[in-house]
């Protein structure tokens, strides 16, 4: 980690000689072409399943691979790089009579590189086939999800400095002039609004030629979001303790109904499944929201670019809608279909009513904003962005909050899925991490264990199935795994402390006429080694994400009786990090998606964004117990930058509260809607009944504009109803905050916690009161009429009602 001095700064670049910078990257980055025609043609051959058979198995040890030039380097030394130097190698040796060159056929990699069109090296320049590049993606293990035919989806990091991360006009124009260079050469790009980033598909054949833009910091696999009949969360929440609020007795007779989300309207953000017309089976069974001739606005649903809505088949977005519909009948919806962090970021915007630089437009088009997706080590964990491609989402997420928008996310299910510790001690290169430091053997000797093993929940004596021959299989069986640590560019930090993270499997012992050649042991099957030496646009991360073949698999696991149809076997696997830079010491984080590591730690597992103090995070309880469930996400956040916390951050304490999970949904059946993200869901729309209930109880303070007004007025009229909806959704926080905490909804150990949060939101008797004395809070009192000074006989001041509400709401009994 290198610590710029306080008394040295950046060469922050002026606009005007920024935008040349952008400008001149776009004159050099538009003659790049010459070293490959970025329209050559690719054969129309395709390849119908992704399975890893006959030449895209990898039957040799596997050998890291080296860059060969600066644009390689930008792949990073894993699997891309190995996929584009296979590539490589089999066109010339295709093209070539001659035999490759000694230990090539052992590496799996050629001297020369891959332009934009057809292969170097020595190899006749033309089309290079879809089947070749589908064949070395294979062999590199990339998994289908990051695959359409021969294109690969990455992400594109953008050679700029933090000062220049900060300058929105200049990072705006220097990722659409890099999307301008891609898309002229044929290629689909992306910007991700506010981030240095950009998310492309790009065939295989030409991604070193994108990785040679001057322009281009970093290509890596892109980063996607994760997934974290009546609803039987809601009723545990005891839904009806809050619609009846709507009638409480002081609201004036017209105010007066069951809240059910009359006037409002909720976003959803998620993945959805829309292939055979679950939708419209949907909206038929009363399940889901439908427009009409009475309500022609009830739903609004946008696809992702390019595609049909639904277009992915999940039915996680399907559940999640079925439970905020059946708690808000009458709100109206916003639909957004998601993916990465470009339409996510695109619809937090629009559901804000937020230009792509954040600024407000007006009234936001949604009150409450909820997704149950997330990113796991993606940035640095302590509650923003900073550094990291996500940047951009945390941005709009506080633009939106700005705007008074409450948004809720999923705290993740990772608490059985990560690690964390302190980098391993040692002043040399190459440093293997102890992920038992301080264990002691009996002997007195200190246990040393360099690998993590993955596991599917500890059983299978610790086998996976490998080989496995449908693309379904293949997707459920993948290796997604993440590290990160606290070495994030800021304004007086640049990322120079380098590690390589390894997926590593058990490997048999090699034996010859009855004497063991090679003894069994853990070795590479892929490796992610991006560069981190200070350069601009570079993050403390490796990400590797892989598809195990058949040549993983080992003896050691053939007892364990894997679907020999389904799977060639069982492989064993593992994590490793390699410190490579001496003598630094860093906060270490991992994830992975799906398997148990061996060495787990729940704590500080949360997704992101849900370590935003603009977001209300949400842990899962069992509906039927209320009981935590296993793996649900913990707080708190880390310090800044990804450090160490020492304990709850101040004015960020995750997660928020609790919610039920295990529930009834037409999408997935009985108690089958598991995760943070059916808990989510369920606060979400209760806190849009919430939302209801105190803008009735304000009803005699909305803003009016006078009759003809003039330009000063219709702003300050703006003004007021944004501040007005802030302090809305502020004491409606704080409301389902009192209702948590109290009633018995306190769960775990006494007062907040890193597991429940205040506790479990589940309405009460005293529920009115714990409204009421949100609203009376000395900070909300601008939502009520002015009292007279002095006041009326009988009338009690709103700090006087503030206490005895708060007094009536903390005695709730349980329920």
């Amino acid at each position: 980690m290198k610590k710029i001095p306080s008394g040295k700064t950046f060469a922050v670049l002026g606009l005007a000689a920024a935008c040349a910078t952008v400008l001149t990257w776009s004159r050099q980055d538009a003659q790049q072409p010459a070293l490959g025609a970025p329209g050559d043609a690719f054969a129309a051959t395709s390849r119908a399943s992704g399975s890893f058979t006959g030449a895209s198995m990898r039957n040799v040890a596997y050998v890291a691979p080296t860059p060969r030039n600066d644009a390689q380097a930008k792949l990073g030394s894993g699997q891309l790089l190995d996929a584009v130097q296979w590539l490589a190698q089999t066109q010339a040796a295709n093209t070539l009579p001659s035999a490759p060159a000694a230990g090539a056929a052992a590496s799996g990699h050629a001297g020369g590189a891959v332009g934009a069109g057809g292969a170097s090296g020595g190899a006749a320049r033309g089309a290079i086939s879809a089947a070749a590049q589908i064949a070395a993606l294979d062999r590199a293990g990339i998994p289908q999800r990051f695959r359409e035919g021969e294109k690969v989806k990455v992400n594109l990091g953008l050679a700029l400095s933090f000062e220049e991360v900060q300058n929105p006009s200049l990072l705006d124009r220097a990722t659409s002039t890099l999307r301008e260079t891609l898309l002229a050469a044929g290629l689909q790009a992306t910007q991700v609004n506010g981030s240095p980033v950009l998310e492309a598909l790009v065939p295989l054949a030409k991604l070193e030629w994108v990785a040679s833009l001057q322009s281009v910091a970093q290509v890596s696999l892109m980063k996607m979001s994760q997934t974290a009949v009546f609803s039987d969360g809601a009723t545990a929440s005891n839904i009806d303790h809050l619609r009846t609020l709507g009638n409480y007795d002081q609201l004036a007779e017209n105010l007066r109904r069951d809240l059910r989300g009359e006037g409002l309207n909720i976003a959803i953000i998620d993945h959805f499944g829309n292939l055979n017309g679950e939708v419209a089976a949907l909206q038929a069974a009363g399940e889901w929201p439908r427009n009409t001739a009475a309500e022609p606005n009830k739903i609004t649903m946008r696809a992702l670019q390019g595609q049909a809505f639904g277009h992915r088949g999940a039915a996680h977005g399907n559940a999640v809608t079925e439970i905020v519909y059946d708690i808000a009948p009458a709100a109206s919806f916003r639909i957004y279909d998601s993916s990465g962090a470009a339409d996510w970021v695109s619809a937090v915007q629009d559901a804000a009513n937020l230009n792509a630089q954040n600024v407000s437009q007006g009234e936001p088009r949604s009150q409450v904003i909820t997704a149950s997706l997330g990113f796991d080590l993606y940035g640095p964990g302590d509650g923003t962005g900073t550094g990291s491609a996500l940047k951009g989402l945390y941005d709009a997420i506080e633009a939106a909050a700005r705007n008074g928008v409450l948004v809720l996310n999923a705290a993740g299910n990772e608490a059985q899925v990560h690690w964390d510790g302190n980098s391993t001690a040692g002043a040399g290169n190459d440093v293997l991490q102890d992920f038992v430091v301080g264990n002691v053997g009996a002997n007195g000797a200190a246990i040393i264990d360099s690998v993590n093993p993955l596991t599917i929940e500890g059983r299978y004596n610790g086998c996976i199935p490998v080989g496995a021959r449908s693309e379904e299989d293949q997707e459920t069986f993948e290796f997604s795994v993440s590290l990160g640590w606290n070495d994030w560019t800021s304004a007086n930090n640049t990322t120079n402390a380098d590690y390589r993270l390894e997926l590593v499997r058990w490997a048999d012992a090699v034996v010859r006429n009855g004497r063991v050649i090679t003894p069994a042991r853990w070795v590479v099957a892929t490796q992610s080694d991006e560069l981190q030496n200070g350069g601009a646009g570079q993050t403390p991360l490796e990400y590797v994400s892989y598809v195990a073949p058949a040549a993983a698999r080992t003896a050691a696991c053939d007892a364990q009786g894997f679907d020999a149809a389904r799977f060639a076997g069982g492989g064993k696997f593992g994590v490793r990090i390699v410190r490579k830079t001496a003598g630094i010491a860093n906060f270490l984080r991992l994830m992975n998606s799906g398997y148990n590591f061996q060495y787990a730690q729940a704590e500080r597992s949360l997704i992101h964004p849900a370590d935003s103090a603009n977001v209300i995070t949400v842990a899962a309880l069992d509906a039927a117990t209320s009981n935590l469930e296993d793996y649900s996400s913990r707080g708190p956040v880390l310090a800044a930058g990804g450090a160490r916390p020492n304990g709850q951050a101040v004015g960020n304490a995750k997660p928020d509260l609790a919610n039920f999970a295990n529930v009834d949904t037409v999408s997935y059946g009985d108690n089958e809607f598991n995760g943070t993200s059916s808990a989510t869901p369920h606060v979400a729309a209760l806190a849009l009944l919430g939302l209801q209930h105190q803008r009735q109880l304000t009803n005699a303070t909305v803003p009016v504009l006078p009759a003809n007004p003039t330009a000063q007025q219709r702003a300050a009229h703006t003004l007021a109803l944004r501040q007005r909806n802030v302090s809305l959704a502020g004491s409606v926080q704080d409301s389902l905050t009192y209702v948590a905490g109290t009633g018995g909804n306190d769960l775990g150990v006494a007062g907040f916690d890193s597991s429940y949060g205040t506790g479990r939101l589940k309405f009460h008797a005293q529920s009115q009161a714990c409204f009421l004395s949100a609203l009376y809070d000395p900070a909300y009192r601008g939502l009520l009429p002015a009292q007279a000074n002095p006041l009326p006989a009988g009338q009690k001041s709103y700090d006087v009602l503030h206490t005895d509400n708060d007094t009536a709401c903390s005695n709730a009994v349980a329920q």
